[in-house]
């Protein structure tokens, strides 16, 4: 999959046009802390075949902030997850949660180049 598909450059754009680099910069940082923690809760969650509640609050805050940065795969599946989970169905949630993590580590590469080339 081409970088272009993974993260809509407009996003970006648009979050430089509002608020600089550095809003950019800041938003990449907590994004790229706070996604990989939140999917390892949801993996957590899930492996256990534990309560959904915390995969859909998850899922939830994933495909806003993913939305943001462009990311529009992980954010397409993590609404799709957060719909899953809430209604319970946990073999389907572990069947999204899979394509999810793999959009996430593509667009987790794409948005630690952008990272570090606004910090250079």
């Amino acid at each position: 999959m081409d970088t272009h598909e993974i993260v809509d450059q407009a996003a970006l754009d648009r979050l430089v046009e509002w608020g600089g680099v550095k809003l950019l910069r800041e938003m990449l940082r907590l994004f790229l802390e706070n996604s990989r923690v939140r999917l390892n809760a949801m993996r957590g969650v899930l492996d256990s075949g534990g309560d959904l509640d915390e995969v859909h609050r998850g899922a939830h805050s994933l495909k806003s902030s993913a939305a943001n940065l462009g990311a529009m795969r992980v954010s397409t599946l993590a609404g799709r997850l957060e719909e899953v989970a809430e209604a319970g169905d946990h073999d389907e949630s572990a069947r999204l949660f899979g394509e999810l993590a793999a959009a996430y580590d593509d667009a987790e590469v794409r948005l630690q180049t952008v990272l570090e080339e606004v910090e250079a």
